[in-house]
């Protein structure tokens, strides 16, 4: 797994084309706007019953599908619809197609739906699904579904330039299949999931006994600026599960302390648990950042989707040389929290009333 990781960093640093995300501004004194890259690459390990390597494949990719729906896993507030089930508080917007715990396709439900998690240990947050096929849809559907399912673990890398997600879910194969496609879905409630990821890749052949290792890897070249906490969020959404009460991430807060939050994020007072600080500090950008050097304002911040793009932000409200994108969460000590995601030093001073919006994926 180190090795695939590796594999896709070194892709990552030879690779030459800009893709995807972009935190930009609006033209300022004919200043360029900077630039963050985004990149997606999903590797394949093929092992034989002896568990040796007999091939190993990475493509770049350009993988979303429902960014909307991964918008309300990360950065969503919840609160209890019934004695056992919270519900989402953003609304998805457009037709979802529902599939079963296996990747079948089962209905499609209509748009201004929210997200729902019931009290069932039985039910994973997250699945990856694979197919022998091409999704008809743009990745809602599996082509061909093969009716196996894994619960992937979610990880993540930094170093002073780039920040990578990794998911990754293992197969084991009591007979030979080929495999074409693969799936990423979260739940949309008890036993039903929605896509969130797909790629398609040429065929590769499992043998009987054998197993395939999918990893996805999604990165981002930000120079520093998002914080150890953005990982977190990522696993926090794709991984817990609101049937086990003693499921948690440990986030930092804007004081510095450790700050445990349970899932769902309970955190009330708005849709979108989100705020865009400004300030007036100056120092580099360090992924242990966990607040502003010098606060002078904040709004709450909302997020947009267009096509399979998702974009974050607000504008700032007085002169500023250090932008900041906190998520507010309910604890598992009753208190409110700010967990600073990122924090951007654009190198001059934005004029008050500058928009600034942090492209999460520009997708495909």
């Amino acid at each position: 797994m180190r090795r695939a990781i590796r594999l896709a960093l070194v892709a990552v640093v030879a690779a030459e084309l800009l893709l995807a995300a972009y935190l930009w501004l609006p033209m300022l004194a004919r200043q360029p706007s900077p630039a963050m890259e985004e990149r997606h690459y999903i590797t394949l390990v093929i092992r034989d019953p002896e568990g040796r390597v007999v091939e190993e494949k990475t493509y770049e990719t350009r993988s979303f599908t429902y960014v909307e729906v991964l918008a309300a896993r990360l950065l969503s507030t919840w609160f209890l619809r019934t004695t056992t089930m919270w519900e989402s508080s953003i609304r998805i917007s457009t037709p979802l197609v529902v599939l079963d715990s296996s990747g079948n396709y089962v209905s499609t439900s209509g748009p201004a739906e929210p997200l729902s998690d019931n009290y069932n240990y039985y039910v994973h947050p997250s699945l990856v699904f694979l197919g022998s096929g091409t999704s008809p849809d743009g990745g809602r559907r599996l082509g061909s579904p093969l009716g196996v399912s894994a619960a992937p673990s979610v990880g993540y890398t930094y170093d002073s330039q780039w920040f990578n997600v990794t998911v990754t879910a293992a197969f084991s194969f009591s007979e030979g299949a080929t495999v074409s496609e693969a799936m990423l879905a979260t739940t949309f409630y008890d036993g039903a999931y929605l896509s969130v990821v797909y790629d398609s890749f040429p065929p590769v052949s499992v043998p009987a006994g054998g197993s395939l290792t999918v990893q996805w890897v999604f990165a981002w070249k930000d120079y520093g600026a998002f914080t150890e906490n953005w990982g977190k969020l990522w696993q926090y959404a794709l991984t817990l599960n609101a049937g086990v009460t003693s499921q948690y991430i440990v986030f930092t807060d804007d004081a510095g302390a450790a700050a445990t939050i349970p899932w769902p994020n309970r955190y009330s007072g708005a849709t979108v648990a989100l705020r865009l600080a400004w300030g007036t500090g100056t120092s580099p950008m360090s992924r242990s950042s966990y607040r502003l050097q010098s606060e002078t304002g904040s709004v709450q911040a909302g997020f947009s989707v267009v096509g399979t793009g998702l974009s974050v932000g607000g504008a700032v409200g007085s002169p500023a040389s250090e932008v900041g994108l906190y998520w507010l969460a309910r604890g598992a000590d009753g208190n409110a929290h700010r967990i600073l995601l990122m924090r951007w030093v654009p190198g001059y001073t934005l004029p008050a009333g500058t928009t600034v919006n942090i492209y999460v994926t520009k997708g495909g």
